[in-house]
């Protein structure tokens, strides 16, 4: 490199001019935007191929999942119970989707149903060894097994079916009446209790084929119940009906009064106990249930309408209708004691008819010697005659007592009461009579009956032996 210098001026010889300087880089740049453009054009070559290649598995999966769906919509309409599908159509079905445990079961159950039993233990068979374990598969092939009279390969079965579902109450039941039918009762038993236990309505068909089998053996169908309350109601009430009275009332009894309150049969029980004949068995439980122990144990329950009735047990309560002549009702506004009373308001209508418009179901003893004693409010009536207050006897129209028409148009509260002389009975138990009001006209024709009459503070008391004694004699001497 050569410097020359003088005064006006400096010279570098041997460096780069700024053209050389200028086209060096105008060459690299064009050769990185040569290398950057290759590499775009690389990668957009190959994103599009990985676009295409995604594109035809999207495709694929799609075709797959489609055809999945519709297989499994077809082989789910086919397989379903509640259609009615032709046994042709199942078997083809069957060959298109040999590897459906589903549609093998179906055809099985067709088949068994049209009786061609091997070829619906074959599909059974099938079904099973494509979905070992489904437990319900392992029923069908015992009920076909013993259809075909092998109750000894059914048993098999249904003990596999039962090692893969122990909690089931269906494995339970259909096991239970296999062994049943090959004689082995304690097994069954045991079987039918674990059924039962899981699902309780199963319980009233299951006591009537032991009660059979056994005998009528009390104890063997209280085994089967289990002690829950639900079933022991049932069990009560199936007892009440084979005239186990005794038993199913200590079962009844044995339950709180909440469970027996909460239980929906406890209404079945204790109208089966009246059907039987045990009124008085039926009302001392009924007041366990409704009553509370201090309230209301006379022989009229709440006779000063004071308690709010249990709408579901009403068997010992007053029971209200309407009838086209008049409407009843328990309520508030005049009472004699109290806060309620029953109300009758009559529709003015001539030739008015009124018969057990309200009463109540009583238990008195035998050849006994009663009064009872009520109040009526009768200023708002009109009336030909008024009502009067009958005792029949239950599921009878014949009058045992009653008390004189209700005077119409009395100021204030009447009291009125009457004798109640209980029938005999052959061995000396208690006697069911209808305490109810009537009102017939004499005549085809009478005037129109209107206003109000109330109710209040009903009660029957039992009344000394010498008056009893005395009754007695005087009828005797007429």
């Amino acid at each position: 490199m050569t410097i020359t210098s003088d005064r006006n001026a400096v010279s570098l010889t041997g460096l780069p001019s700024l053209t050389e300087v200028s086209s060096s880089l105008a060459t690299r740049h064009s050769q990185r935007k040569s290398t950057i453009d290759k590499d775009i054009r690389i990668e957009f070559g190959l994103n599009n191929v990985t676009r295409i290649g995604l594109g035809l598995f999207l495709v694929l999966a799609c075709s797959l999942f489609v055809v999945d769906v519709i297989s499994n919509f077809t082989v789910g309409t086919l397989s379903d119970e509640r259609a009615t599908i032709p046994l042709d159509t199942l078997s083809t079905a069957s060959d298109t989707y040999p590897t459906s445990p589903r549609l093998h079961a179906r055809v099985a159950e067709v088949l068994e149903e049209q009786g061609d039993l091997t070829r619906a233990q074959e599909h059974a068979t099938q079904a099973i060894g494509l979905s070992p374990n489904n437990y319900s598969y392992r029923l069908l092939l015992a009920s076909i097994e013993e259809a075909v009279g092998d109750r000894t390969a059914a048993e098999q079965s249904l003990r596999a079916g039962l090692a893969l579902a122990p909690n089931k109450p269906d494995v339970h039941w259909q096991l239970a009446n296999v062994l049943l039918r090959k004689g082995d009762l304690n097994e069954a038993v045991e079987h039918f209790r674990a059924a039962c236990s899981r699902n309780t309505k199963l319980l009233p068909v299951t006591l009537n084929l032991i009660w059979r089998t056994s005998g009528g053996d009390p104890d063997l169908v209280q085994e089967i119940t289990g002690s829950q309350p639900e079933a022991r109601i049932k069990l009560a009430v199936f007892l009440v009906k084979h005239e186990q009275t005794g038993i199913a009332t200590k079962i009844f009894s044995e339950l709180g009064p909440r469970a027996r309150l909460a239980a929906a049969e406890a209404h079945e029980f204790l109208d089966s106990l009246i059907a039987a004949g045990e009124e008085k068995h039926a009302r001392d439980l009924w007041i366990s249930i409704s009553g509370d122990a201090g309230l209301d144990h006379g022989l009229i329950w709440n006779g000063s309408f004071e308690l709010e009735s249990a709408k579901d047990l009403m068997q010992f309560d007053w029971m209200s209708y309407n009838n086209e002549y008049a409407k009843v009702r328990i309520g508030t506004g005049a009472a004699h004691t109290g806060a309620r009373s029953l109300r009758m308001e009559f529709a003015g209508r001539d030739t008015t008819r009124v018969d057990g418009q309200f009463r109540q179901l009583i238990v008195v003893q035998p050849n006994t010697h009663y009064k009872l004693e009520y109040y009526a409010n009768a200023e708002r009536l009109v009336c030909p005659e008024g009502p009067r207050i009958v005792v029949r006897q239950k599921d009878s129209q014949d009058e045992i007592a009653a008390s004189e028409p209700i005077v119409a148009g009395k100021p204030g509260w009447q009291r009125i009461d009457f004798d109640l002389n209980a029938p005999a009975t052959p061995n000396g138990e208690p006697v069911a009579l209808v305490v109810t009001i009537v009102r017939r006209p004499r005549f085809s024709y009478d005037e129109p009956t209107r206003g109000m009459l109330y109710f209040d503070d009903f009660t029957l008391t039992e009344q000394p032996e010498r008056v009893t004694a005395q009754l007695s004699s005087n009828r005797n001497r007429y």
